[in-house]
């Protein structure tokens, strides 16, 4: 598995009644545009559901158009090391985010 370092869009839903229902038909939408992404806390009753997404050799103003059809969040950028997976995971998505520690 090769980790790599690159510039990833990171944003939040708030927990609403429909939060989960949303980031589900997300993370459809990113499958089916080939768009890599980890969804964190989907089907919590507490926390926001986080998003992480790589651009994918698409345009940043294509993925949040995707993003912006769904609910319209805030969003940032945050330089990430990860890797592409496809084990099964408590998370939805392929990006699996690696920590060093010193």
């Amino acid at each position: 598995m090769e980790t790599v370092r690159e510039r990833c869009l990171t944003f939040k839903y708030g927990r609403t009644e429909d939060t989960s229902e949303k980031a589900e038909q997300l993370c459809k939408l990113f499958e089916q545009n080939s768009i890599d992404y980890v969804c964190y806390d989907k089907d919590s009753n507490y926390y926001s559901c986080q998003f992480v997404v790589r651009r994918c050799n698409k345009k940043w103003n294509d993925i949040m158009d995707l993003v912006n059809s769904i609910h319209a969040p805030k969003y940032n950028y945050k330089t990430i090391d990860f890797y592409i997976t496809d084990e099964d995971r408590s998370v939805l998505g392929n990006i699996q985010e690696v920590v060093y520690c010193n």
